[in-house]
């Protein structure tokens, strides 16, 4: 059995400590909590709560003691970590993968109520760029056992020279029942292999943008105008300078006047996998998607690499007319 190893990096769940493990299934198994529901009163002899339930940790060892992590209705449905995972492993091996090929990591906030569990795909699944850099293909869950967010599985494309994450298709599947009497775990299986299949069409627009040349005027304008819309002035500035210089940056005063371009910044360290100058839609990509990437918050760092093919959408293609081409 592979050891299971704490995975370096700061990630954080609502304000919450996340650690994330790296592993082989058994292994990672090993530090799933398990929960149970049980009744919501003042003590052990007070009547229970007639609306609401108290989600428990069970003890994760013989030192400790069960710990209750959320507050629910009598509706919900718990979904177990080690079931939702289980599931989605199943799901994977029905798509025909066996299951000696694949890699595993899990994230677990502080008490274990939030899970962000990933499922590596073998290189055959990969995506080559131009550059000659693999792109890995994974499947990532995302559950809470305390009510607090929907179930949520997609695919996406991890680029292990920078670590840099990506999620472009329409391959999330989500569950918006949270966790109500009508959450349907044993459909997970069912839904992952019809996600899977949209995969290529990811490969497809991943191609497409290789082959799409984009000029430093035209980032520039898309920077201060549509990313600093939806990302702030701040993540607008680093994708630019990634683009401009292939540097990530740093604001010398957030609060000097200005677009994002017009900030006064001091750069910082070679982004790997960037290349110095971004000549096509793929680069851009891939300095937004380090950008996104590199939010502490796991929420917020998928939501904007889910963002990130209807951003570059709006970016235009460069036509030879015009000047200022990133060459």
């Amino acid at each position: 059995m592979t050891a299971l190893s704490l995975m370096p990096g700061k990630a954080t769940w609502r304000a919450r400590h996340v650690q994330y493990y790296a592993g082989d299934w058994a292994s990672i198994q090993t530090v799933l909590p398990e929960f149970d529901l049980k009744p919501f009163t003042a003590g052990p002899d007070e009547p229970p709560n007639p609306f609401l339930k108290t989600v428990v940790r069970r003890p994760l060892s013989a030192a400790e003691r069960p710990l209750p992590v959320g507050i629910v209705s009598h509706t919900y449905s718990l979904a177990p970590h080690r079931d939702v995972a289980g599931l989605c492993r199943r799901g994977v091996m029905v798509a025909g993968i066996e299951p000696d090929d694949l890699r595993y990591e899990v994230g677990l906030s502080e008490l274990g109520e939030w899970m962000n569990f990933r499922i590596y795909f073998p290189d055959s699944y990969s995506f080559i760029d131009a550059h000659g850099s693999n792109l890995d293909l994974r499947l990532e869950c995302f559950n809470s056992v305390d009510g607090s967010s929907c179930l949520m599985i997609l695919f996406g494309w991890y680029r292990f020279i920078c670590s840099n994450g990506l999620v472009i298709g329409e391959t999330k599947i989500e569950i918006n029942e949270r966790h109500g009497q009508q959450l349907d775990l044993a459909s997970i299986p069912g839904r992952i292999q019809p996600a899977l299949i949209a995969v290529e069409a990811d490969r497809r627009r991943m191609k497409k943008w290789q082959g799409q040349k984009v000029a430093i005027t035209d980032i520039a304008t898309w920077a201060n105008n549509n990313v600093s819309k939806d990302w702030g002035k701040k993540a607008a500035a680093r994708v630019f300078h990634i683009c401009d210089a292939g540097k990530d940056i740093e604001i010398g005063d957030p609060f000097a006047a200005g677009a994002a371009t017009e900030k006064p910044i001091r750069y910082l360290n070679r982004v790997p996998g960037c290349p110095e100058h971004a000549a096509t839609k793929y680069d851009v990509s891939q300095a937004m998607s380090y950008v996104a990437t590199h939010r502490n918050n796991a929420e917020e760092r998928v939501t904007r690499q889910a963002a990130i093919p209807h951003l570059l959408d709006r970016l235009p293609q460069w036509a030879e007319n015009r000047p200022g081409f990133a060459n």
